[in-house]
């Protein structure tokens, strides 16, 4: 089994937990500077692609691919809304394109560090940085949360699915009331379940937990923290 282990690790380009919470952390910097054009909006372009790449080589470049085609439709549809769009439809498509190209890329980061990182992996590392446990099993806790909720709408629209209440045919209030009161229960009940189960695999207990996955830095955590690391830097500097 442990072999096995190692091997997938080889077989994919996984990076340690702690690298991908750093670079969570740059893209969450970088986000809040904004630009639009000139040297800055270069490199920011450059940086919007780290998560793609990152994703793709963990084995799932179609997600990598719907990302691309949706940010780039989002810029060119941002330039032909300000050159021929105006009034209120104008602003609510700048809008919703700034949203997609302003967040997307830590949107999709984020998306990566919870898809990609198993819970065992960040307690291990959580551990290594020596973070209160309370926090470490917060974070646990909501990096297994969103993922289930959104098993549990897929099951939900089946169901509605064949039912026949979906968008359209007159019966769209059905849809929200059928999906979204359910998906709403649903929210606290799994957030009761993965509280118990936290406190079940002892994260809570007071004592220094061991784990059999092994993590660490390599090379390829050195590359990717130093390259986000140099363009975060030149970003901020040739934006202020």
């Amino acid at each position: 089994m442990e072999n096995g282990y190692r091997k997938s690790l080889n077989i994919r380009f996984h990076l340690d937990p702690r690298t991908k919470l750093l670079l969570l952390i740059l893209f969450s910097v970088v986000v809040m500077i904004d630009v639009t054009d000139g040297p800055a909006y270069i490199v920011r372009a450059i940086m919007t692609y780290i998560p793609v790449v990152l994703v793709c080589l963990e084995g799932k470049p179609h997600v990598g691919a719907r990302f691309t085609v949706l940010f780039i439709l989002a810029t060119w549809l941002m330039e032909i809304t300000q050159e021929n769009i105006g009034g209120i439809a104008g602003m609510l498509i700048l809008f919703l394109c700034y949203m997609i190209t302003q967040f997307a890329p830590t949107m999709i980061m984020v998306w990566y560090c919870i898809s990609t990182t198993k819970i065992s992996e960040f307690m291990a590392a959580m551990n290594r940085m020596r973070l209160p446990q309370g926090l470490a099993i917060s974070i646990a806790v909501m990096m297994r949360f969103f993922p289930t909720l959104s098993e549990e709408y897929r099951s939900i629209r089946d169901a509605m699915r064949m039912r026949g209440i979906a968008f359209g045919g007159g019966k769209v209030t059905k849809m929200i009331e059928y999906r979204l009161v359910p998906l709403l229960f649903s929210c606290i009940s799994i957030g009761d379940e993965l509280s118990a189960a936290a406190v079940t695999r002892g994260l809570g207990a007071p004592v220094k937990r061991t784990n059999v996955c092994e993590i660490g830095f390599h090379s390829k955590d050195y590359v990717v923290i130093a390259v986000t690391l140099v363009l975060s830097i030149l970003y901020i500097y040739l934006s202020v």
